[in-house]
């Protein structure tokens, strides 16, 4: 072989080691997005599970590990039975009040997850329209003092629907 063509294929290789370790260190030094791993209490993960699959039902995929939002019971300040933490630093948070939570029955428990899964996951803020009568129109509601909550196992199929349809 000639000089000449060894320092052309030596030449050729070199772009590519170069290339190839250029692509190597901007793949590495690409800024990932940080996922979390979720999590969500065992007592939660039922309502989570209902609320993913009336999404589906309505063509909203619901991914709480890709949304980043996860639920947790634990003890919260006085008159407040659950909230949305947003979280810039990681996954957003339902957080139900322990208290409340032991003493409400299984449409309530319902109602607050999908109401701070409004907020958590479908980014929803309040919504105190009443109709002609001071029930509620939907879901995402502020208080009970605003209008009537009328949540039941009626309703809920409206409300759902609702809650969903933005």
């Amino acid at each position: 072989m000639s000089s000449a063509y060894m320092g052309k294929e030596i030449r050729s290789m070199s772009k590519l080691i170069i290339l190839t370790i250029g692509v190597c260190l901007f793949v590495s030094c690409e800024k990932s997005d940080d996922v979390v791993a979720v999590s969500i209490d065992d007592d939660l993960r039922s309502y989570f599970d209902s609320f993913a699959a009336e999404g589906a039902a309505r063509g909203i995929q619901v991914d709480y590990q890709s949304a980043q939002v996860e639920g947790v019971i634990q003890d919260i300040d006085e008159n407040i039975s659950g909230q949305c933490q947003h979280n810039a630093d990681g996954p957003d948070r339902v957080v139900v009040d322990r208290d409340y939570w032991d003493q409400i029955a299984h449409m309530q428990r319902e109602f607050i997850i999908f109401h701070e899964l409004g907020h958590c996951f479908l980014d929803r803020s309040h919504l105190d329209d009443r109709d002609g009568n001071g029930i509620c129109v939907s879901i995402m509601h502020s208080s009970s003092s605003t209008c009537r909550n009328m949540y039941n196992s009626t309703t809920r199929s409206g409300y759902l629907d609702e809650l969903f349809s933005e």
